[in-house]
């Protein structure tokens, strides 16, 4: 066989391969999804210049989810829809409610539901974010 026909097998093996990954990925808002794991809290420098808290930004404290089982997110159109690939924890986006329900659970394996959006600011801490609808 040719080594072009060989290349161009190839290829188009590869391009059915990932559109058919593609569409395993999950979507974004305003499908509801359900993911399992980890609930733990974490704390990152926030404002004014997201790099330190020893150095005076804001500590921002939440609730984050590692992943059970890695996910994909399927891109879209618009900043909060990038494409992720491998997945392994994500930022939960509560009410005050929801943070204190979920606060006795922390350290345990949890199953939440919710609508995924993509990281879009300094505020954002993981590349998916679920915000809650449980």
């Amino acid at each position: 066989m040719d080594i072009r026909i060989k290349v161009l097998s190839m290829s188009l093996a590869s391009l059915f391969y990932l559109s058919a990954n593609a569409t395993n990925c999950l979507k974004y808002e305003p499908d509801v999804v359900a993911l399992t794991g980890l609930l733990h809290r974490a704390t990152f420098p926030g404002k004014p210049n997201f790099e330190s808290v020893a150095n005076g930004d804001e500590p921002e404290t939440g609730f984050y989810l590692t992943l059970k089982q890695r996910i994909c997110t399927q891109q879209d159109s618009g900043p909060d829809r990038q494409g992720h690939d491998s997945v392994n924890e994500v930022q939960l986006v509560l009410t005050p409610d929801q943070y204190d329900s979920l606060r006795p659970q922390i350290g345990k394996q949890v199953a939440l539901r919710g609508q995924l959006f993509s990281s879009f600011t300094g505020h954002h801490h993981t590349d998916v974010l679920l915000r809650v609808t449980q």
